[in-house]
């Protein structure tokens, strides 16, 4: 019983370090636009074809739907719909990286 367990705790570590990696390396290869503001922080990333994943605090992003919705205008334009949003409705910042 003890040499199962062992097993399995193996397993959920490499699974868990196998997704830090995935996470670190779209992290790296992505654009990536930063906003900021009193009511939270929002960072979505970004490549010449699709949102590629995003991190916030302080506000809530759904992701599935807004991905859609950039494929549907292209990335470029919703990058800069969004920024405006953001700007105009929390007197944010916003910077491309």
């Amino acid at each position: 019983m003890k040499k199962v367990l062992t097993i399995i705790g193996g397993i959920v570590v490499g699974l868990i370090v196998i997704g830090i990696a995935i996470y670190f390396f779209v992290s790296l290869t992505s654009n990536k636009l930063v906003c900021k503001s009193s009511l939270g922080k929002i960072t979505i990333m970004y490549n010449d074809k699709e949102l590629t994943g995003y991190k916030t605090s302080g506000m809530s992003y759904q992701f599935d739907n807004q991905k859609e919705y950039a494929k549907k205008i292209g990335v470029d334009n919703y990058i800069e719909e969004f920024k405006e949003w953001f700007i105009k409705n929390t007197e944010g910042t916003c910077e491309k990286k």
